[in-house]
């Protein structure tokens, strides 16, 4: 009787670990939008799956080979991915594997990624669930500046250890900062467990059978700590030695060993804030513009709103209000477009669609980006240049934006700038310019500053006010002649007149990339006496 309810209970054991979690999913808050199921045979199915090949350690000493298009090393058997690593010579390595790789086929930012899996066992097996970039801007452009995902890590000589990771420029095991959690899970090579991220805007969620174990956040991170807003790509694979996996060296009685994956499906948040947008049907030049809108979360709380003209930011609402209200006044002249993003206390964002104000009769020529002049003693943005296009806003050789920021319908290059501190203008060239709508409030003498990095010791350009020279050929001797080297130079004694003026910057040496400029009441002048 007592063997027959062991018995019983063993089966029952078995029968659950064999049986899939039930992971339970908020529906009004999560869509599935890719899959593999793996009920099919042959090879993994390559309009999802790809391979990366080769025996060169990748970076981590390890000591397979991992092969493509191999049923030995990954095959799919009607209920489950296989990925199989085996002790055989092969193209100079001892042991083959395989890892296999969504990019190009599977890209996302934010989501749920799951795994379903039961990992292999023993000492030198080093399984992997994890993610990197697909392409990325950040930092040096390759690892770890770009970022790394890791949803499962499990080492053969730690049975049912699991671990997730994260590694940025600023945290990573190189310089001792590593960020990551650990789990013990019973029988992780026995038994089918979800292995899981929920990725948002503000932070990582890490779980195992939908318990959170680690959660990851942005906080205040600049892109040294979250280079996580761009697309990454899925890998699985079977590592074996290595730095970490073979720590305590390799059992080779212990082969084949498998990883069996019973599917993998991606999830995209659609419980997004609700946002809507009116302004005035006419509106002159020189009125002030009133800009209304509401804002809701379904399950949550709305942090921000922030106001867009195009891709210029012209105000930030806080407090959460269901109905809000920005005001502009004496408006310039022209066509806008505005849009209205809302975020929650998630990190989730959604945008209204653009609404098109048209001030006065028609689009004119030099309008401010902003919709009003730049006052001349707040900080101007470089990339916020007029609106009116090339030959009139702007005169850049090239007739396309090449520098991946925003304004990428323009020909001015603007950048993101490379200590995260929003855009600057580049890529600039002899005789280039770009004009700006100022308004001077106070006549009198000014300091200028500008915030600028160049890859030429030597930086010179002009700068105009109503086509009136006002510094010559400005010339600054720069101790540093790298892009990633940004200072503030400064200009003193600059002479302008009150009232609304177009300001043309114009370049003449160095290639800068310009990030804003400002200007410092030093002393006023009286217009009269100077009449």
């Amino acid at each position: 009787m007592r063997t027959g309810h062991s018995a019983i209970s063993l089966f029952i054991c078995l029968l659950i670990g064999a049986m899939p979690v039930p992971i339970l999913l908020a529906q009004s808050s999560w869509e599935l939008i890719w899959s593999d199921e793996f009920d099919y045979t042959g090879l993994p199915d390559s309009s999802r799956w790809s391979y990366d090949v080769g025996g060169h350690g990748w970076g981590n000493q390890e000591d397979q080979f991992y092969t493509e298009n191999r049923e030995e090393n990954a095959r799919v058997d009607g209920d489950h991915l296989i990925i199989e690593a085996r002790k055989e010579d092969w193209r100079g390595r001892s042991y083959t594997s395989a890892r296999l790789v969504s990019k190009y086929k599977g890209d996302w930012t934010y989501g749920r990624i799951e795994v379903r899996a039961q990992l292999p066992s023993g000492r030198g097996t080093w399984p992997a669930i994890w993610m990197l970039p697909t392409n990325s801007h950040y930092g040096n452009g390759g690892w770890p500046d770009t970022g790394e995902i890791d949803i499962m890590e499990h080492v053969g000589f730690d049975q049912d250890l699991i671990h997730a990771t994260i590694h940025t420029d600023a945290y990573n095991h190189m310089i001792g900062t590593q960020r990551g959690g650990s789990k013990r899970v019973t029988g992780v090579s026995d038994n089918f467990h979800v292995y899981a991220v929920e990725w948002s805007p503000r932070k990582m969620v890490f779980s195992i059978d939908g318990v959170d174990f680690w959660t990851y956040s942005k906080g205040m991170s600049n892109w040294q700590g979250w280079p996580f807003d761009l697309d990454f790509h899925l890998i699985m694979n079977i590592a074996i030695g290595g730095a970490w996996g073979g720590a305590r060296g390799i059992d080779d009685s212990i082969f084949p060993q498998q990883m069996l994956i019973d599917h993998v499906r991606v999830y995209r948040y659609i419980d997004f804030p609700q946002v809507t947008l009116a302004a005035p049907a006419t509106l002159e030049a020189g009125e002030t513009a009133v800009i209304t809108g509401t804002s809701v979360d379904p399950d949550g709380r709305i942090l921000r709103v922030n106001l867009y003209q195009d891709d210029g930011l012209l105000e930030t609402i806080t407090g959460g209000a269901s109905e809000w209200s920005w005001s502009t006044s004496n408006v310039s002249a022209g066509c806008y477009k505005l849009r209205a993003e809302a975020t929650d206390d998630g990190g989730w964002t959604n945008s209204t669609d653009t609404l098109s104000l048209t001030v006065g009769n028609s689009c004119t020529d030099n309008a401010p980006y902003l919709m009003s002049p730049h006052p001349i003693r707040d900080r101007i943005e470089a990339e916020y240049y007029d609106l009116g296009g090339p030959g009139v806003a702007y005169r850049d050789i090239s007739p396309t934006n090449e520098g991946g920021g925003i304004r990428l319908d323009e020909g001015v290059d603007v950048f993101p700038t490379t200590d995260g501190i929003g855009y600057h203008i580049g890529n600039t060239a002899r005789r280039e310019w770009v004009t700006y709508t100022v308004h001077v409030d106070q006549a009198g003498i000014y300091d200028l500053q500008v915030r600028l990095a160049s890859q030429a010791n030597q930086v010179s350009f002009s700068l105009e006010f109503d086509g009136v020279d006002k510094i010559g050929v400005f010339t600054h001797q720069s101790p540093s002649d790298d892009f990633r080297t940004v200072r503030v130079i400064t200009e003193n004694g600059i002479d302008l007149d009150e009232g609304t003026q177009i300001m043309k910057l114009q370049f003449f040496s160095g290639v800068p990339r310009v990030n804003w400029f400002q200007f410092r009441l030093r002393s006023p002048t009286d217009n009269m006496t100077k009449a």
